[in-house]
């Protein structure tokens, strides 16, 4: 069906530059008017000129309004109204050149001409190639400028002299605005900290002080709005307002005295476009444009050498680092949790001692040791204030390297400074005194000795003792690749323990950072006086992981052909939501004579609303008009869950750019609420193939390691797992897997049975387990059921893992959109033996938890778990998780358990705590798929505080009635 062939009769006039009007009989889509427009210029520039009639556009200032709508107006109107209202609030303050500052700006207001403009960023090509540029017009009054290529940027906001200033190719908007301060023509008050560019629809944060000047560069066209600073608070949103209102730009109404840049004959004097417009374009090698982001310390972390600073990455990265300290070989891995949250941990290796004593133990492996460090910001660097971090470094391992800190930076250009305080190992050079054994004499001395066993949190220990002050600084050289690196270390090694005596010749270190490529940056450094250093970095970000995509296009819907339902191919229409990979196993029903009901289950895209989206879209292709609602009914485990009612004539309306939002914004049409049943009558069914259950199998790869263990650093185990699954009724359904083995060296790990703890060995046999080429991986019967709208409920019972099988019940009640849930399980299980067949050993047990699960608002995409009940040893306690999710969808996440059970029974390592890291497989794939693959990471897996594998989670399973990880 053609594209066009929907449109309805309408009235649309378009003012072209005010030069010509055009008429359109009926509903016209922006391309065409664009394509006219071209002609009519066109023939302008042919009768004027006699050359060929070519056009030349400058497009990024292009733009459409809708002179019809008064909401651009009443927009401007407010803020005037707000305007008048600061003034008279800080005249009753006394503040005069604060009420003056208020009065330029609704000056400035006053003389915007402003339209409301709802189709965003137009442009021919554009129109041409995409339909999301190609809006439908609807039947209004339209302003149309298609402008020549400005020579002007116009700088609006605390400036005294408001108004266009010519244009200096490659110069960025922060040296306009330096430029501007330099001349003394910013308002008290102004920020000095950022600007606003607004370029058509978008906008743009500049970040323009000597400490955080960014290389955004000026574009012809653009304006530049300088914020007021130290508003009240209920004026607060007053500068987004305008930010806003600027996107509905047409014309600035300067007066004479202003508008010097575009008049050839204006006075000789110094005007705005010479005061403000900068000398010279700035360097490509100025620090402004070069990426200053912080480095990495030897540690993981950011900072200099050996020591930390109060920079933290963007949200997301995650790094690998090897470090060669010639004492100590050291591997990390660091994730910026948050923006203000630091987490490592690592492995280091001591070359100069031995993992143990005892030859038939260890062997000639050397010590590995094991932690983690994190780092927390307290505040941003700002104008005048510095960066500021507290840290701890091996706060949950043995303790030989623990360390706690407090460390501020601040920028000045291309050099940024560091000045911290630290204590433990950052402290041994005792260079002053410990400020806080002011407050409280118990601060003054740091207990002796560490955790051999490692795990503990030692907080008796931490900020106490000794303290030393360390710093330095950190040069972006004009070279990008290229950091320079000078510090001060406060640690003086007295008491490492490398296993040989490291002297410091002089706590003074220099290194050089640089960066091969985006994703590897290599250190090297002359350290201590008389030692060479090397480490090498890999890097990516969690939120900007992205892969292309081979997917079908969005269904642009015509005009229905058919009048009635009962002639609707329903069979074809469930065929094509599946081929887009929108809905899957679809069945329809009607509810009333007006109501679509689609009971389905998503079927590629991990965001369900992109599911809904493309449904919504074939249904207003294929569907008649008397259907004036969707009621997309998501059913989990074969029963109505959720339902997302959809008013199909906005919806359409949405789509066609008939109404003031576009396409983007439809998700703010889906209602979604509890589903009802299926419908009881036969009659109401218009599609209801009877459930078909086939048998699902497939194959995937796996690899298990394992690092620091005594008899070698790396044990692993490379392998195929192959499974199949078949439902026998809606609720009942079949899963078993079996084991291949490739490749694995756990002939190494001697760890079989449990001599550090006291408790049942339910993981550490691991070794023997692992000793088969082939084995029942799990063998599973699952019942699932849905008792109402928000409980559900699965009984399970087989070979529920490797190491257990039994029989198991849990619940969980989620209710929809709400960020919490609370779930029940609860198991009776036994050992399996090790011939990977079907036997058992003595062991059995009890376990179960009660689950609460909370979604935090305060930290966006995150979820908190706690599991209270009894694990598979015996021991009660709790284990909790934190989880937090990225754009990509990868979500990372940390998990400890603590127990009944004491340190000394639990054995080497205290408790379990350990990581894990999930990753959509479509960002290893070309096409969107809703699955995803994890990893783990247990530091020291012994057996406390270790719960049941299993297969399927109710939780997770419902994800969609709160989605976390799809979305």
């Amino acid at each position: 069906m053609s594209i066009l062939s929907f449109l309805v009769a309408s009235s649309v006039t378009v003012q072209l530059n005010d030069t010509y009007q055009l008429e359109f009989s009926e509903a016209v889509r922006l391309n065409q008017v664009l394509s006219q427009s071209m002609q009519l210029l066109g023939a302008q520039n042919e009768r004027a000129q006699g050359a060929t009639g070519a056009v030349n556009v400058y497009w990024p200032a292009a733009r459409i309004a809708n002179t019809s709508d008064s909401h651009a107006q009443e927009m401007k109107d407010s803020i005037l109204s707000e305007l008048v209202l600061l003034q008279s609030y800080w005249r009753s303050r006394g503040a005069e050149t604060r009420a003056e500052s208020a009065a330029k700006l609704a000056a400035q207001i006053e003389r915007l001409e402003v339209a409301t403009q709802p189709y965003g960023q137009i442009d021919l090509a554009l129109s041409r190639q995409f339909i999301a540029h190609n809006p439908l017009l609807q039947a209004a009054s339209y302003q149309l400028i298609l402008p020549q290529r400005s020579d002007a940027i116009l700088m609006l906001g605390a400036v005294s002299e408001p108004g266009y200033v010519s244009f200096a190719a490659g110069a960025p908007v922060s040296q306009y605005l330096h430029t501007a301060k330099q001349n003394g023509l910013l308002l008290q008050g102004h920020d000095n900290n950022q600007a606003v560019v607004v370029r058509g629809d978008a906008q743009h944060q500049v970040d323009w002080a000597y400490y955080n000047r960014d290389g955004f560069e000026a574009q012809p066209g653009d304006i530049v709005w300088t914020p007021l600073r130290g508003l009240p608070r209920r004026f607060s949103n007053l500068n987004d307002d305008i930010a806003a209102l600027l996107k509905h730009f047409v014309a600035y109404n300067a007066n004479a005295h202003d508008r010097n840049s575009f008049d050839n004959d204006r006075v000789a004097r110094p005007g705005v476009s010479e005061l403000l417009q900068p000398e010279a374009a700035v360097s490509e090698r100025h620090w402004s444009r070069l990426d200053y982001r912080p480095s990495r310390t030897h540690d993981g972390g950011a900072g200099l050498l050996q020591t930390p600073t109060a920079r933290m990455f963007d949200e997301g990265e995650i790094s690998l680092t090897y470090s060669d300290m010639e004492e100590y070989y050291r591997y990390s891995a660091t994730l910026q949790v948050l923006p203000w949250m630091e987490a490592t941990g690592f492995y280091v290796r001591f070359p100069n001692r031995l993992y143990s004593d005892v030859p038939d133990f260890s062997g000639s492996t050397i010590l590995t040791d094991k932690g983690f460090d994190v780092k927390f910001r307290l505040w941003q660097e700002s104008y005048w204030l510095p960066e500021v971090s507290v840290g701890l470094r091996d706060f949950a391992g043995t303790g030989i390297f623990d360390a706690e800190y407090i460390v501020t930076n601040k920028r000045f250009g291309a050099f940024d400074f560091s000045l911290g305080v630290g204590f433990g190992r950052l402290g041994t050079r005792d260079n002053i005194s410990n400020p806080l054994c002011e407050l409280n004499d118990e601060y003054c001395r740091r207990p002796g000795g560490f955790s051999g066993g490692g795990g503990s949190f030692e907080y008796d220990k931490w900020f106490k003792g000794n303290a030393g002050l360390f710093g330095g600084v950190e040069w972006q050289s004009p070279w990008q690749p290229l950091r320079v690196k000078v510090e001060y270390n406060s640690n003086d090694y007295s008491e490492d323990r490398a296993g040989v005596p490291i002297e410091a010749q002089t706590p003074w270190n220099i290194g050089l950072n640089y960066r091969v490529t985006d994703w590897l940056d290599v250190q090297a450094s002359y350290e201590r006086g008389d030692t060479l250093m090397m480490n090498f970095t890999l890097s990516t970000n969690f939120n900007t992981m992205q892969q292309a995509r081979v997917e079908p296009r969005k269904v642009e819907p015509g005009v229905v052909e058919v009048e009635r339902v009962e002639d609707v191919d329903w069979g074809e229409v469930s065929r094509k939501l599946r081929r887009n990979y929108a809905l899957a196993n679809s069945r329809f029903a009607l509810e009333g004579d007006n109501t679509l009901r689609v009971f389905s289950r998503p079927r590629r895209y991990r965001d369900y609303n992109e599911n809904l989206d493309r449904a919504a879209r074939i249904l207003a292709d294929e569907v008649p008009d008397s259907i004036t609602t969707y009621d997309i009914v998501d059913t989990q485990f074969f029963e109505p869950s959720i339902s997302t009612r959809i008013d199909a004539e906005a919806f359409k309306a949405r789509i066609r750019y008939q109404d003031e939002q576009g396409p983007e914004e439809v998700n703010e049409l889906f209602v979604r609420s509890d589903a009802e049943d299926y419908p009881e009558n036969d009659e109401d069914w218009l599609y209801n193939p009877d459930f078909r259950f086939g048998t699902g199998y497939g194959a995937k790869p796996f690899f298990n390691q394992d690092f620091g263990s005594p008899e070698t650093f790396h044990v692993y185990q490379l392998g195929i797992t192959a499974f199949a699954r078949r439902w026998l009724n809606p609720n009942l359904e079949l899963f078993g897997e079996l084991g291949f083995n490739i490749a694995n060296n756990y002939d190494k790990f001697n760890y079989v049975s449990d001599r550090l703890d006291d408790l049942p060995p339910v993981r550490t046999d691991v070794r023997r387990y692992i000793q088969k080429d082939v084995w029942l991986d799990s063998a599973q019967a699952t019942y699932y059921t849905q008792l109402t709208n928000s409980l559900y409920a699965m009984a399970y019972g087989g070979y529920i893992e490797r190491m257990f099988g039994g029989v198991g019940l849990e619940m969980v009640y989620r209710p929809l959109d709400q960020p919490w849930a609370v779930g029940f399980d609860v198991n009776r299980v036994r050992q399996r033996n090790y011939t990977g067949g079907t036997g058992f050993l003595d062991y059995e047990v009890t376990t179960g938890f009660v689950s609460l699960y909370y979604q935090m608002p305060w930290l966006e995409d995150t979820t908190m778990q706690l599991d209270f009940g009894r694990f598979l040893a015996g021991d009660d306690g709790v284990n909790v998780t934190f989880m937090k999710r990225f754009e990509s969808g990868v979500t990372a996440g940390a998990f400890a358990a603590f127990t009944d059970v004491s340190s000394e029974e639990y054995g080497e390592g205290s408790f379990t705590k350990g990581f894990f890291i999930n990753i959509p497989f479509d960002l290893m794939s070309v096409r969107p798929t809703r699955q995803r693959v994890g990893m783990t990471w247990i530091p020291l897996a012994r057996n406390g505080g270790r719960q049941l594998m299993r297969r399927a989670r109710l939780y997770d399973s419902l994800d969609e009635r709160s989605p976390f990880w799809n979305r």
